[in-house]
């Protein structure tokens, strides 16, 4: 009997997500309430349920274990592998969540191995905003690979701006200048 049931039991690679009828309790509940949107859309944006939606598409996009949500505590987060470029003995995937209202800038990362993606600044007043839910560790930035980066990173910007936060607009940057 104990043979059959291991032969049955899902076959998970560290750090991947288990199928969704195997939901581990503990994992945050992605709720995009829309009693963060604290802003209206300026005329011609998106509103704050697609523009969360683009977002969540463009990672998943890259990666399909990725994810973007508002938490129940109203942060922006994202579910991604902790060091990218990956490091392959630290292959994991963790939620990291930043509060829209301590991101001082959206900027777009382009390195020469073609990875591209986006990075969340923290203000200086908020020096190490951004934490990851499981271990509790703390950074100063959030990195997360996107498909359309440029476009990820306008939609990030309006995301912050209909949640009450104020950020600055960065220029792209090549790792090898």
């Amino acid at each position: 009997m104990a043979l059959l049931l291991t032969a049955s039991a899902p076959k998970v690679l560290v750090g991947e997500a288990l199928p969704p009828e195997f939901a581990v309790a503990g994992q945050p509940a992605p709720i995009n309430s829309l009693a963060f949107a604290r802003r209206d859309p300026l005329p011609g944006r998106p509103s704050y349920l697609e523009t969360i939606k683009y977002i969540d598409d463009g990672v998943r996009y890259i990666d399909a274990l990725s994810q973007f949500f508002i938490s129940p505590a109203g942060e922006m987060c994202f579910r991604t592998r902790a060091n990218y470029p990956q490091i392959y003995y630290n292959s994991y995937y963790r939620y990291w969540c930043i509060y829209p209202q301590s991101v001082d800038r959206v900027s777009v990362l382009e390195i020469e191995t073609g990875l591209m993606g986006v990075e969340l600044w923290c203000m200086r007043a908020y020096p190490q905003c951004a934490h990851s839910l499981e271990t509790g560790e703390i950074a100063n930035r959030i990195f997360a690979p996107a498909i359309d980066y440029r476009q990820e990173r306008v939609a990030l910007q309006n995301l912050i701006y209909l949640m009450g936060g104020n950020v600055r607009f960065s220029q792209p940057q090549l790792s090898g200048e």
